[in-house]
């Protein structure tokens, strides 16, 4: 059947489906076991075996095999088998890393449950777009996902954007009578909307006829997409410096190979022995190291409900100069509550809080109003809810409370209805919706045309200033007559009073309209007869003040872009700390002020730590990004609708709400707030500087090592020429790196802040970690560390020359000295106090990585067994003092070093 041609009733007969009622529970449940699931299956990460095989593609592995093979073919096996093991070991530990990564990532697309809402059984309901079943009549919004291939029963100026399907950048308008009897193009259909598009503009009900793999987009590529996850600029970056390092380290190889051969071994042992040292020196595990540390603090934030979308955002969140944020559902809760009501100049008060129906209308002397003494208020109440389209549920499986279906501002007026006393589906059965102008920044109202019996009426809602601008009439003491200057600033002044105890105003007007066909926006919205408005409170999030004091702490401003009036705006600016250090308000520029205000103007202002734009539109807020970016601000902006897109993708950070997020914004941003809150912000800012803090102490502590191991076999490749043997053999220092390095560097990934980590001024994003003074302090750290290590190679080596084992007993004293100089540089780089101090014993995870690497250099130094195969002696207690010193030395000197920068500002 081809859907698009048939009449709506064929189509709801085809699913047993009904517009009112929508599916029962018994034709869900056939519908899913016919159906299937509404998902579409995209390969977005490696599978296990994968990840387990590439540990094995590295030439450098490649190169270790093949002299694994070279020693067993000379009658080494032991040599042969050590470098196998440790290749296997390497590669059980870069699996674990790279398979830990991508799980997190991968459990981070469980965490955005995409919702839509429905009709079911009578009810209008929200559930997870993968329950959708054909049949199921489904509410479109604007800013919505389209959650299926969906044939439309109802549109109120409907379009979509299809650019996923058709590559054209204008949105499709749409239309439930089109009708063809001819086959078309998919494309070409109007009364259909298809999985993957969005809602530009609009309201539409629809019913499902196509879900999952069935649905169009699902016919065309998805089941075997691949979804490619962009680098962070620090994997870039070290990537590169792995590689040169790994050129100079070959050839540092060569060299070894050369004189190896020179002190007269053969081709193949000396072959061995270069290729081992020289692959034992490239840092090839930091990529996955660094990788894994990026993926565990991802992870980390989603636990804090922030959603990064791409690792490469990550590490941008630390470096953020400035939060650009809306107020409403960011600083605020969007969890609107109408707390009054003024009519024909008067007051009332409602109570209850939040969307229940819970609560009553009183006026002035503390009289409940009922609903037959509501008088004219029924004309003033009927008109609030006639021009919304939201609506309120009760507590279900993804809210713990009553809640808005739709616009949290629409769905205030149906608990005020509610609270009046007024049935929802009577109203909506005696008033039919004939056409919907939706709100847009730049009316800043909305208006629903509807019939009543022989007559048509235009209700519409917005602003207060926006209202009565186009208000002509008042209706007062039940009567309709001509709305003076006089009253209109009246009006005014009473709203302003309300907006001062930070009160948002929604003002409500209405109009009789001739019957004709159609209708435009024009005559919907002028020439209107004033009701009144209503205030309602939206409260500020409970962490938010706090977050706003970290915030001014960390060095970063906060500007509140908002569309509310300057009144409200600063009232809720007082009630979170938005303040100036002397605590006077901070500037406010409304959108005249704005709009008269040229560039370089507004730049200046930019210099203030807190700035409110009230009355701004999308295109204003643009702006403020733009000029912001171009002072070298790296500036965060939240959003949640459709009209935020722009500002979403411009922005550094583009931070889009999970709760009530429009699914365009989200697409658009590169993090999700799961709670909506400001304050998880300023958490993801923090994580943002913790990721970068770890990321700089594993690159500077994996590099000196390396170093170190380089400098110690250099100073051993000129004492060859002295007749001095190596001081540590290709195989520990492969043992090294796996026992000394890689089990404390990867558990360096879980340390936590420093005290004053949200005190320091944010970094540039574009300085890299490897500048030139790093690696001056790489180059220092790590020629310290191997000559240290080296000069106990010396003293134990001749002061024990005339032992038969001398030279393994030096040997085991050079492994372990390297070790415990990494130790001390990794403890000395992870903090920038004192190594030994309080924030030692931070990380319990790195102190059983410690622990965990001395038991394997006490099991390989007294094991006879690992004795055998690692080249090492078993030490005396007196022995062990070599290490230790060797140790002790680096720490002092890494310690007084750091102490000298620090008090130099160097």
């Amino acid at each position: 059947m081809e859907i698009f041609k048939e009449p709506v009733n064929v189509v709801l007969r085809q699913f047993n489906s009904n517009i009112e009622n929508g599916l029962d529970k018994s034709t869900i449940l056939s519908a899913r076991k016919k159906y299937g699931k509404n998902i579409l299956k995209i390969t977005n990460s490696r599978n296990f075996i994968n990840i387990l095989f590439s540990q094995f593609k590295s030439p450098l592995v490649i190169i270790l095999m093949i002299a694994s093979m070279i020693s067993y073919y000379l009658g080494q096996p032991r040599d042969g088998s050590i470098l196998l093991v440790i290749v296997l070991l390497n590669a059980l530990i870069g699996f674990y890393q790279e398979w830990k990564s991508e799980n997190i990532l991968a459990s981070l697309n469980k965490l955005i449950v995409n919702k839509c809402t429905v009709i079911r059984e009578k009810k209008t309901i929200e559930i997870i777009t993968e329950d959708l079943v054909p049949g199921d009549v489904v509410k479109l919004y604007e800013g919505d996902g389209v959650p299926a291939d969906i044939r439309l029963i109802h549109t109120n100026g409907f379009s979509v954007n299809e650019f996923i399907l058709t590559g054209e950048s204008l949105p499709s308008d749409k239309d439930y009578l089109f009708a063809t009897d001819k086959t078309i193009p998919f494309v070409e259909i109007k009364n259909c909307v298809y999985m993957g598009t969005t809602v530009a503009r609009g309201q539409a009900t629809g019913i499902v006829y196509a879900t999952g793999l069935q649905t169009e987009i699902g016919k065309i590529s998805t089941s075997s997409q691949k979804i490619k996850v962009p680098d962070a600029p620090v994997q870039t970056e070290i990537a590169d410096v792995a590689k040169k390092l790994t050129y100079a380290i070959l050839l540092i190889g060569a060299c070894l190979f050369g004189t190896r051969l020179l002190l007269n071994d053969s081709i193949p042992v000396a072959l061995v022995f270069a290729v081992s040292v020289a692959a034992a020196m490239v840092p090839e595990g930091l990529p996955a190291q660094i990788s894994m540390a990026l993926a565990l603090a991802v992870g980390r934030l989603a636990k804090r409900n922030a959603i990064v979308k791409k690792i490469a955002s990550a590490q941008t969140l630390g470096s953020a100069t400035v939060i650009a944020s809306d107020k409403t559902g960011t600083i605020t809760k969007n969890e609107m509550t109408i707390t009054g009501c003024y009519f024909n100049s008067e007051s009332f008060l409602v109570s209850g809080l939040g969307y229940e129906p819970q609560g009553n209308i009183s006026n002035e002397k503390n009289i409940v109003m009922k609903k037959e003494s509501l008088g004219d208020l029924k004309i003033f109440f009927l008109s609030g809810f006639l021009s919304s389209t939201g609506k309120i549920s009760p507590p279900d499986t993804f809210h713990s409370t009553w809640h808005a279906i739709g616009d949290p501002t629409e769905a205030a007026f149906a608990t005020l209805a509610i609270k009046a006393g007024f049935t929802l589906e009577e109203i909506e059965k005696e008033y039919p919706m004939i056409k919907v102008f939706p709100f847009d920044s730049v009316r800043k109202r909305a208006s629903i045309i509807r019939s009543h019996k022989e007559k048509i009426v235009s209700s519409v809602k917005g602003s207060i200033e926006s209202v009565l601008a186009v208000s002509a009439k008042i209706i007062s003491n039940g009567a309709v007559s001509e709305l003076t200057t006089t009253q209109k600033e009246a009006i005014m002044a009473k709203a302003t009073a309300f907006s001062e105890n930070a009160l948002r105003i929604i003002a409500i007007a209405y109009k009789d309209l001739e019957i004709k066909k159609d209708y435009t926006i024009e005559e919907a919205e002028q020439d209107l007869t004033f009701a009144g408005f209503v205030t309602m409170f939206d409260p500020p999030h409970s962490q938010v003040k706090a977050a706003i004091e970290l915030v001014f702490k960390a060095q970063m401003k906060v500007f509140m872009i908002t569309g509310d009036n300057e009144v409200t705006a600063k009232a809720i600016a007082k009630n979170i700390g938005l303040m100036n250090p002397n605590n006077t308000f901070p500037l406010v520029i409304n959108n005249t002020t704005l709009q008269n205000m040229n560039d370089e103007e507004l730049k200046k202002v930019f210099s203030n730590r807190a700035i409110i734009f009230s009355r701004v539109s999308p295109d204003d807020k643009l702006r403020i990004v733009d000029l912001l970016m171009q002072q070298g601000e790296i500036v965060a902006v939240t959003g949640d609708g459709v009209n935020d897109t722009l500002s979403l993708k411009r922005a550094d950070i583009g931070i889009a709400m999970g709760r009530n997020g429009s699914k365009v914004a989200q697409e658009a941003a590169n993090m999700i707030l799961l709670d909506d809150d400001f304050s998880t912000i300023v958490v993801a800012v923090k994580e943002g500087r913790i990721i970068f803090r770890n990321l700089e102490k594993t690159i500077k502590t994996n590099l000196s090592s390396n170093v170190a191991e380089l400098t110690c076999v250099l100073f051993g490749f000129a004492g060859s020429f002295l007749g001095i043997p190596t001081p540590i053999l290709a195989v520990q220092i492969l043992l090294i790196d796996m026992i000394g390095e890689m089990f404390p560097l990867t558990m360096l990934t879980y340390d936590p802040p420093e005290k004053n980590i949200m005190e320091i001024s944010p970094r540039n994003p574009k300085d890299k970690i490897l500048t030139k003074d790093t690696i001056k302090g790489i180059v220092f750290s790590g020629t310290i560390m191997g000559l240290v290590s080296f000069s106990a190679f010396i003293i134990t080596y001749f002061a024990n020359f005339d032992r038969s084992n001398h030279y393994e007993k030096a040997i085991t004293i050079t492994f372990i000295s390297i070790i415990f100089s990494q130790y001390a540089n990794l403890l000395s780089r992870r903090t920038y106090g004192a190594a030994l101090g309080s924030y030692f014993l931070s990380n319990k995870k790195l102190l059983l990585a410690f622990l965990f690497s001395i038991s394997c250099i006490f099991l390989i130094v007294y094991v006879p067994m690992f004795n055998y195969y690692f080249h090492t002696s078993p030490l005396l207690l007196k022995d062990w003092l070599y290490p230790i010193t060797a140790g002790s030395v680096c720490l002092i000197l890494f310690e007084l070093k750091k102490y000298i920068f620090q008090k130099n500002n160097l």
